[in-house]
């Protein structure tokens, strides 16, 4: 058996950059959402600007990640790994259903709170916590 690093970290990986595409999918496909959600082309673009305003604040969120995972801030800290995996996980599963099967509008800000901002919260506080109250010291 190996390290706990050896599973935890590329599967971390893997489901944050599988989120990310799924979000992008999102932005570039915004106005078949917005329609297929609605069913009417009328005020389409309210809410295609709401909802594109939403994805980008998510990517911005991933980029936050990506800077934590790959400076080596967040990488060993094991609690926050397994909650970033359960949360991309099911951010991967449920932003596809959101998708494909033409949920309403109004739970993408929940998708997005629960699944993309609570994740980065929890980066920020993890670099916090190592920069600031040297919570794990580098050797």
């Amino acid at each position: 058996m190996g390290r706990v690093e050896d599973i935890t970290l590329p599967t971390r990986f893997i489901l944050t950059a599988a989120h990310l595409i799924a979000t992008l999918t999102i932005v570039y496909d915004s106005d078949m959402t917005v329609y297929r959600a609605t069913g009417t082309s009328t005020g389409v673009s309210d809410d295609k600007m709401q909802l594109e305003a939403l994805a980008w604040t998510s990517i911005a969120c991933f980029i936050v990640e990506f800077l934590g995972m790959f400076s080596g801030v967040s990488l060993f800290v094991h609690s926050a790994n397994v909650t970033y995996i359960f949360l991309h996980f099911f951010g991967t599963v449920y932003v596809a259903l959101f998708c494909f099967l033409h949920w309403d509008l109004d739970v993408f800000p929940w998708l997005a709170a629960l699944f993309s901002f609570l994740p980065a919260t929890i980066e920020v506080g993890v670099a916090f916590a190592v920069y600031k109250l040297g919570v794990m010291q580098y050797k």
